[in-house]
């Protein structure tokens, strides 16, 4: 189930969808597993975002590159990756001052409006990161998305920079 909502989001029309799309592949079976769960949705562009940087934090650049290509492939525009990943910096750096005052996953989760299970993934990538260093990850995306805007940097260049850490 948390494998679904992960791909689905929280859209209860997009989840509608996506189930009914399950039980018609699994029909005749009485448990949906993983496998079918991803051979058959769509995973949103935020959830492959998400675990593009999940690939960063983890030092994976070669997944994350993959994942970058797998959405230019999909006709994503560099321009609406480039804000999502700093999105995802910032929400890794909300939750990382929130651990630091004792929060648990529930209480990240309520304070910050997320799923349990997706302020669970937020907490695994935190640790991996100093909080100095990832107030200088977001302020990289800040400075990256200013300079593509400025015409400084070419918004393809400037996530596959930011992807490798050579920005």
């Amino acid at each position: 189930m948390e494998l679904l909502l992960e791909k689905t989001g929280d859209d209860m029309e997009n989840i509608r969808m996506e189930l009914e799309k399950l039980v018609s592949y699994t029909l005749g079976r009485d448990v949906i597993t993983a496998s079918d769960v991803e051979e058959i949705c769509t995973t949103r562009i935020t959830s492959r975002v998400f675990n593009m940087v999940e690939a960063i934090t983890e030092g994976n650049v070669r997944k994350a590159l993959d994942l970058y290509e797998d959405l230019l492939a999909l006709k994503e525009e560099p321009r609406k990756i480039l804000p999502l990943i700093g999105r995802q910096f910032n929400q890794i750096f909300q939750v990382k001052e929130l651990m630091s005052q004792g929060m648990n996953r529930g209480a990240i989760g309520s304070a910050l409006k997320l799923k349990p299970y997706i302020a669970g993934k937020l907490m695994n990538q935190a640790r991996a990161y100093s909080p100095d260093r990832l107030r200088a990850a977001v302020n990289l995306c800040t400075d990256t998305e200013e300079a593509v805007k400025t015409g400084q940097l070419n918004d393809r260049m400037a996530v596959e920079l930011l992807i490798t850490g050579k920005y």
